[in-house]
Order: C-alpha cells, then structure tokens, then sequence
C-alpha cells in the first residue's frame, strides 16, 4: 500500500514536470512576441522621427530664405534656387536618395512642377518649373489639402524605401510639398532578426510540445505497468519476478536509446542564442524519464529535476526581460554599478562579437555606486563597442581584442585596432560627422553618447590613442 501511494506521487511529479516545461516554452514565446513587437515599434517611430526632424530643419530654411510667394521668389532669383539645392544636396546618401520641392500651379491643377531639386547627378536632377506625376500622387494630395505630413512605403521598394511628404505652409496656405525619399533597410534587418528568432522559438514551442506528450505517454504507460507488476508480486515466486523486472529493464533501455536519439537531434536545431538552457530543460526532462525507466527515482531527486526545469525556465525569461528593458527608455534616474551596466550589455552583444572570432575581456573591478540613467548609458557601452568591432572587422585585425574595464569611477572600452587618425581625433564627437558614410553611417552615434554621458549623466567621454588602438574613457561622479 505504501508503496502504490509513493508510485502516485511520482507520477504527480511527473505531470506538474511535464507542464512545467509546457508552460515555461509557451512564457518565453510569448514575451519574445511582446519585445519583438515592440522594438519593431521603437525602431519604425526612430526613423520615422529622424526625417521629420530633418524636414522640419530643411522646411525652416526654406521658409526663412523665400517670402509668401515662394515660386516667384525662387523663378526670379537664381542664385536662392542654387544655393536651396545645394543646402539640399547635403543630406543626399546612401540613407535619404532623393530630397526635393514641388509645388502647384494652382489649387486645381492636376499635375505638380518642381521647384527644387537636390540630386547631385546631373542627368537625373529635374529643371525648375518640370512637370511632375507622383506614383502615389493620392497621398500628395492629401498632404497638399490637408496641410499635414504624410509618409507612405513605395510599393515597387519591397518596403525599403518611404517617402515623407512635408506641406511647407505660410499664412494658411499650402506653398509647396517637401518630399524626402529614406531608406528603411535598418529596420528591415531588425525585424528579420527578430522574425528569424521568433521562428526558433516557434521550434521550441514544438520541442517543449513533443517532451509534454512523451512525459505524459510515459506516466500513464509506467503507471499502468507498475500497477500490474505490484499484483503479479503478490502471485508469482521471486525468480519470476526477477526474470520479469530483467525483461522489462531491457525494454526501458531501447525505448530510452531511440528516444534520446530524436530528443538530441531536435534540439540541435533550437538557435545558439537559446540552445543553453533549452538544452538544460531538455536535459533535466530526459533524466527524470530514465531515472523512472530504471526505477531510480525517489521523491527528493524528482522534485529537485522539477526545481531545476522551473529554474531554467525562470532563467530564460529573465533572459527575453533583459532584452526587453534594453530599449525600454526611462526617464528616471536610479542606483547602478558600472559592473551592472557591463554584464547586461554583454547578455546583449556578447554571443554575436564571438561568433566573429573576436575575443571579448571583461575586467570588472569597480564596486562603485552611480545616480544616472542606466539604460542611456546601456547604449554608450553598446555603440562604443560596437565600433570597436566594426573597426576591427574592416582592417581585418590579426587576433581582434576588445577590452572592457571598471576601475574606480573609470569605464575603459579599447581595442587593438590601430586607433584614430590624428588629423580627426578632435572631430569625431562633432555631429554628422563619420568616417563610415558610405556603410551607412549616420555621424551621430559618437555624438549622442558624448551628449548623454554629459549632459544626462554628469559625467565626461574621452579617447586617445595607446599602442594598440583606440581608448575610449566614460567617467562619471559616484
């Protein structure tokens, strides 16, 4: 009788292990599916805010240069047109294809004229008063009635391109229509990124899916059979009991070996990212089975593998929270250690800069305590050592390094990548300034981390140049 209650315990672990793994695998996809979501969001509105602000800069200039009677003013004055488009023409890259100005003739007129033009290609660049037909000319109606700013994907882009059209208005009237032309490739990339997670984390779901039903198959088989094996005891002599329990051990070890064997190819498949702890649920799963195969399993050693599997899973979701608050913004200060800020830019960056063969050193001896905002400084720590790599990737270093070291009130970022011209040394914070624009660099990266550390933060960002590289100092006040 005791016996049979101890077997039904055991088999109540084994349910509460089953769901534990069920729910654990369905927590982290969802929370993946909120962060996905959201970052999506995020990275959308910065781009989408980005080019508003430049319109609004571009629409400033040109309303402060022409009067109310804009088309006169630019028809009659050649040199207001040249020196428009010319301001236009600096923020032509890789990133904003085309910038430039159209208007109508009239109210009712059907087809819009172009006023400026900052294309720097001679052939493509279009005269002043050139008829124009948007593709999309819907949406520059409606901005031109409406007064307001409209964007829109160009259909023919495969989503890589928008346009954002800015009504420049004066004393109630449309003048003219803005239209900047940028690229969305950035954002793409993220969210294929993120779909591309989103689809390994879908494989778990089918993993933590196919490990519920084989505990749960093999609870009701061994209850089952332990049951009919309790009554046979009673019945049969010790030798046939023997032979029994031999052949059913024999049984249990082929089931367990071509089990094993699909288990381990299936998680095999689950990405690197996550491969650790979905591996140890897997592995703290798989024992409690073979413990119960070979009937070692004893209450103390099933509820400590059900510790384990909570455990692991916990781990995971602490994992996609990190995640998550990474770009979350908050707008309060709170304590944090440089140590802290370091290791969870690292659960971030970490797993990619060693795939890229570059070693990654952490020397952590700060214990300090900062008032600040930790997660603006999150993105200094990112964007510096991100550089870093970017740099060592492009001169293709031989064994590429980046260090990583708190000492004191000091966090030292530096890498053995040759360091920073001397002629630029004194330009790399300015804004806009960057000696990547043709990989898409925007000038900014620098500058807004030298903004935040000082001006949010009260603290200073240097760099000079060591033997190596490049050293780059955030030091703030305890």
């Amino acid at each position: 009788m005791k016996h049979s209650l101890k077997h039904i315990k055991f088999v109540y672990v084994f349910y509460i292990s089953a769901v534990l793994v069920l729910i654990g695998t369905f927590t982290i996809y969802v929370l993946f599916g909120q962060t996905k979501d959201y970052v999506e969001s995020i990275t959308k509105n910065i781009y989408i805010n980005y080019v508003h602000d430049i319109t609004q800069n571009i629409s400033n200039m040109i309303s402060q240069t022409t009067s109310d009677k804009m088309f006169d003013d630019l028809k009659k004055h050649k040199e207001i047109r040249e020196k428009l488009e010319k301001s236009l023409q600096l923020f032509i890259s890789d990133r904003y294809r085309y910038v430039y100005v159209v208007d109508k003739a009239n109210k009712d007129a059907n087809k819009f004229r172009f006023l400026l033009d900052g294309s720097k290609n001679i052939e493509e660049k279009s005269e002043f008063e050139e008829p124009y037909e948007p593709l999309n000319i819907v949406k520059f109606e409606e901005a031109y009635n409406s007064k307001k700013e409209v964007y829109f994907t160009q259909k023919d882009a495969h989503g890589i391109w928008m346009t954002f059209i800015k009504p420049i208005v004066k004393d109630g009237k449309t003048q003219a229509l803005l239209v900047v032309d940028f690229s969305m490739q950035g954002h793409l990339l993220i969210n294929r990124s993120l779909h591309k997670l989103d689809s390994m984390l879908e494989t778990s779901i089918y993993v933590g899916i196919f490990i519920f039903f084989i505990i749960v198959l093999f609870a009701y088989i061994d209850n089952k059979r332990s049951k009919e094996l309790m009554s046979f005891n009673d019945k049969l002599e010790i030798r046939v009991k023997q032979e029994v329990e031999n052949n059913r051990r024999k049984d249990q070890q082929l089931i367990q070996q071509s089990r094993l064997a699909q288990m381990g190819e299936m998680i095999s498949m689950i990405a690197h990212q996550w491969r650790q702890p979905l591996a140890a649920i897997s592995s703290a799963s798989a024992s409690i089975k073979l413990k119960a195969m070979l009937g070692k399993l004893d209450k103390n050693v099933a509820e400590e593998l059900s510790d384990a599997i909570s455990s692991y899973s916990q781990h995971l979701s602490t994992t996609i929270d990190d995640f998550r608050d990474f770009f979350k913004p908050h707008k309060y200060k709170k304590d944090v250690t440089y140590n802290e800020l370091v290791l969870n830019v690292f659960c971030i960056i970490e797993t990619s800069i060693k795939n890229k063969n570059i070693d990654l050193v952490k020397k952590l001896n700060s214990k300090q305590t900062f008032h600040t905002y930790p997660n603006e400084l999150k993105q200094v720590v990112l964007n510096l050592i991100k550089n870093a790599e970017d740099v060592l990737l492009e001169k293709k270093v031989e064994n590429p390094t980046i260090i990583v070291e708190t000492k004191d009130n000091i966090l030292r970022i530096s890498d053995n990548g040759g360091g920073i011209p001397e002629d630029i040394m004194d330009k790399i914070f300015d804004p806009y300034f960057s000696t990547k624009l043709e990989k898409n660099g925007t000038g900014l990266g620098l500058y807004m981390s030298k903004t935040i550390v000082q001006e949010h933060c009260n603290g200073e960002l240097n760099v000079e140049n060591n033997d190596e590289g490049a050293v780059f100092e955030i030091i703030l006040k305890s």
